[in-house]
């Protein structure tokens, strides 16, 4: 393992490089704020259950019904079932679908990520949540907390076997996964668009102006509403068709933001701009 990916005793920093490339330092979360959001997420799962337990009584035993009546004899397993779909369900869903966060690692500014700094996948998540199992052994996560305190990135069984790290939510951090998504986003907008193959001639035309509209564009991108980026970029690629009497492919029109995206990291590339 490369010294990047190893972690730093002092402090307990980590630096991650992505597979982009770009390395991110995070600081792992320890012991004790991942006790405190632990306890937090245990309280609201024991309103939840409780409220779930005595509805089930209610309904099971509560009513004269034939069908419920026969239900009786299988109610133990039948909730036994329902709490463990509740209770792992609880923080799979909310590490999964809120960006690794449940509402107590919220409250303690903390987050669940893989390894390789982009966010928890739905395998990992679910790996990570089963393996609570053994973590709580032989109970209070006793096991668990013991690996997380001697591991030098504050991991438990269940980061260890998928893969994942729990990080203090900075706002450096915060900006990194905005950063991630609208990378994301950039690359979405670029599907379907041709790759472009610029000759000499074309690119010797394109003016200090041409690149400077086309570069502040994509700069404002995200200060800009949709309706706004639709709009600008078909002028902008209107200009570049009309100015440079280009033969534009149909995706140019049909996706304009990124045949510009596609055009600007070409151009971006060159030494010579305006030439």
């Amino acid at each position: 393992m490369s010294e990047q990916n190893m972690s730093s005793r002092a402090g307990r920093e980590v630096a991650i490089v992505t597979p982009e490339h770009v390395q991110l330092r995070f600081q792992t979360a320890g012991l004790g704020s991942r006790a405190a959001a632990q306890l937090i997420d245990t309280g609201l799962l024991l309103l939840v259950n409780l409220t779930v337990f005595i509805l089930f009584g209610i309904v099971v035993f509560g009513n004269d019904s034939l069908f419920l009546d026969e239900m009786e004899s299988y109610s133990i397993a039948i909730m036994m079932i329902l709490l463990f779909l509740l209770n792992f369900g609880y923080f799979f869903f909310w590490e999964y679908f809120r960006a690794g966060q449940t509402p107590g690692k919220r409250w303690m500014k903390i987050r669940v990520i893989q390894e390789n700094g982009q966010s928890l996948t739905f395998l990992a998540a679910v790996i990570r949540n089963l393996f609570r199992i053994i973590d709580s052994l032989p109970s209070g996560y006793l096991l668990g907390s013991l690996v997380c305190f001697f591991h030098p990135r504050d991991k438990r069984i269940g980061d260890l076997v998928a893969g994942t790290i729990v990080v203090v939510e900075h706002a450096s951090a915060a900006r990194s996964r905005a950063r991630g998504k609208w990378a994301r986003q950039m690359e979405k907008w670029q599907e379907g668009v041709p790759e472009l193959i610029l000759d000499e001639r074309q690119k010797q035309a394109i003016t200090r102006e041409d690149w400077n509209l086309l570069s502040t564009f994509v700069q404002r991108l995200p200060s800009l509403s949709e309706a706004k980026r639709i709009e600008l970029a078909l002028q902008i690629v209107r200009r570049f068709r009309t100015r440079l009497q280009w033969v534009l492919p149909e995706a140019a029109e049909a996706r304009p933001i990124g045949f510009l995206l596609k055009l600007h990291q070409q151009l971006s590339e060159e030494w010579k701009i305006g030439r």
